[in-house]
């Protein structure tokens, strides 16, 4: 308790210090700034993909149709707003860190983030890290991170964005934000909602998805201010979801879901010379209610806080060396009807390390060691090196020791958990070039993971399943991206996008593909504009992906297209309409056995600039 008040109290403190903080800057910083240094300085030898604003748009009413057709990661999705999961390079979705400007924000409980519950409006840049992660954003961060950014400016700014949309499934959405500076002060404020009867055909079929309602509501604050040195910032984010979970080809669905999640997170950045420093403190809140029949008031419940401390120093040495070290602690509570009352106390240290031996080649050692009661951790390493070759060519190699910690739900659930399980350890080796020819970019990368101990779920009797760890596993395969960007004109332009990954994931016991792995995936998106006039076409390739562990049964493989289109009109230049015209080919798809994706639908939207 002693130790629970001392967080509590550290948080307060660094907001009454964030509030105190306008004093006049007597420095210049950049005009733009991320909160994740990391992400920035030590990513080199990593394949690092940035998505903008025009991407985030044109799939502005889910982030995982974002990253589907415009990343290498696989996405497990249930239906449309329903749970969505993602995969690097075959590893699963408790696998995959997701970090919310530098804060790792994974469930407690299920070790994993569902897509469908993030807006993207909410964020100004969604960063793809592939690879192993562990030493920077600790446990999950094995086949890759997702990052959620918020930046700041101090530059004079004074946007107000309002939106409407309406489509297909009674679906309803809008958006309001608004992002004003003056002096030494930045904010932005936003709120987001969608919401869907969810009720599409399946298609050659007679039948409908029923019980898929859903509603996300989400609200967000990103305040800034500069120091005399430095800069104080504040990110805080709300969410709320309530759905219904819908049935299958051969299920009837009546069960329902809500949950709520809040996010704070204080920083103060002070810069003297050479030297930087960063004293941080966060507070995560996870709240879900699942209800076995939403007709009915009985539902199962959890909960849990996490307070996280951290202090970080970074130092650059002729502007050759620079050295990042970062002491964090974190200490968690959490309740559950399945889960019982549990609490989780972590002490991470961290030393991260590049040299830039000279214009053209850089390499970097990190390493990090935890403390955590209940299991014995081991040192965590990568190294990364990146050699630019030429103007147009490039080379980059990185390797990696990682590891995941049984979550909650893995160790203590009621009937299936087991308290037993060891945490998952994985090395890994990447290589990758980047190539570039003109207006035309290319990336390619081969890759080798082995892990030890794997968590798998897996059936023990009946309808009861269990973890276990799982002796061995191995993960290979190659990924290539392309990308193409050219000036028609004055006033034209084509930007053309591709990917494609071979993924090979293998139980090395059986011998048989991991499940709701597919071996090939592919997608591309090509865009074009003439003034205020934008229109676009994607495309999505998943190959088969097997469902059992013994590979007798799969979803095949399948195409989709989405089109859309949007014009800014010419009596009012600051409004933009627009439509989507998704599943254009009335395609008949799953992305899990017997629930079938949406038939062809349209969206249409609205959206105003003051």
């Amino acid at each position: 308790m002693k130790l629970k008040g001392y967080h509590i109290f550290f948080t307060i403190f660094l907001c009454t210090a964030s509030a105190f903080a306008q004093l006049d800057s007597i420095q210049q910083l950049p005009e733009v700034m991320l909160t994740d240094s990391k992400l920035v300085h030590f990513s080199k030898g990593f394949k690092l993909e940035k998505l903008g604003d025009s991407l985030i748009e044109r799939n502005a009413t889910s982030i995982t149709e974002t990253l589907r057709y415009n990343s290498n990661i696989y996405f497990k999705e249930n239906g449309f707003g329903m749970v969505s999961s993602p995969s690097f390079r075959g590893t699963n979705a408790a696998q995959t860190a997701v970090i919310w400007n530098g804060i790792n924000i994974n469930s407690v409980f299920t070790g994993q983030t569902d897509f469908n519950v993030i807006s993207p409006l909410n964020y100004e840049e969604i960063a793809i890290r592939s690879g192993g992660g562990g030493v920077q954003y600790g446990s999950g961060a094995v086949g890759g991170s997702i990052h959620l950014n918020n930046t700041y400016s101090f530059k004079k700014i004074h946007s107000t964005k309002v939106g409407l949309l309406y489509g297909s499934f009674a679906t309803l959405g809008g958006t309001a934000s608004t992002t004003q500076t003056w002096g030494d002060h930045y904010l932005n404020v936003g709120v987001d909602f969608i919401s869907s009867d969810n009720d599409y055909e399946y298609v050659g079929k007679n039948q409908k998805n029923t019980h898929g309602e859903f509603l996300r509501f989400s609200a967000k604050i990103n305040e800034a201010r500069k120091l005399k040195r430095g800069v104080a910032t504040w990110n805080s984010e709300y969410s709320y979801n309530n759905r219904n979970f819908s049935g299958s080809l051969n299920t009837v669905g009546k069960d329902g879901y809500n949950d709520i999640a809040t996010r704070n997170l204080w920083q103060i950045q002070q810069e003297m010379g050479v030297f930087k420093m960063k004293i941080s403190a966060a507070h995560l809140f996870e709240q879900f209610k699942y209800f076995p029949d939403s007709d009915k008031p009985l539902y199962d419940e959890g909960r849990a806080n996490t307070f996280i401390s951290g202090l970080q120093t970074e130092v650059l040495l002729s502007k050759k060396f620079r050295i990042n070290s970062k002491i964090e602690y974190t200490y968690v509570t959490a309740q559950g009807s399945n889960v019982g009352e549990n609490h989780r106390k972590t002490l991470a240290a961290v030393l991260l390390f590049n040299h830039k031996i000279s214009r053209d080649f850089s390499y970097g050692l990190n390493l990090r060691k935890e403390f955590l009661n209940g299991f014995d951790n081991p040192w965590l390493f990568s190294a990364d090196a990146k050699w630019d070759v030429s103007k147009s060519y490039s080379l980059r190699v990185n390797g990696s020791k990682n590891y995941r910690i049984p979550t909650f739900n893995d160790l203590y659930w009621y009937g299936g958990g087991n308290s037993n399980l060891q945490p998952e350890t994985s090395y890994q080796v990447e290589l990758g070039q980047e190539i570039t020819f003109g207006n035309l970019k290319t990336d390619i990368a081969a890759y080798y993971i082995s892990s030890e101990d794997l968590i798998k779920w897996v059936p023990i009797s009946g309808s009861v399943w269990e973890p276990i760890n799982i002796q061995e596993t191995r993960n290979y395969g190659i990924e290539a991206t392309l990308g193409y960007f050219i000036k028609l004109g004055p006033q034209h332009s084509l930007d053309f996008s591709a990917n494609y990954s071979y993924t090979k994931a293998e139980d090395l016991e059986k011998k048989k593909q991991l499940i709701y792995v597919p071996f090939q995936k592919a997608g591309g998106t090509v865009a074009y504009d003439f003034r205020k006039l934008s229109i676009y076409a994607q495309g999505l390739f998943n190959g088969e992906a097997y469902t059992t562990t013994d590979n007798s049964s799969s979803v095949a493989g399948y195409t989709v297209f989405n089109f859309g289109a949007s014009v800014a009109l010419p009596f009012e230049p600051n409004l933009t309409v627009g439509g989507r015209l998704k599943n254009a080919f009335n395609t008949y798809y799953e992305n899990v056995a017997y629930r079938p994706m949406p038939s062809r639908n349209i969206q249409i939207f609205l959206n105003l600039k003051i």
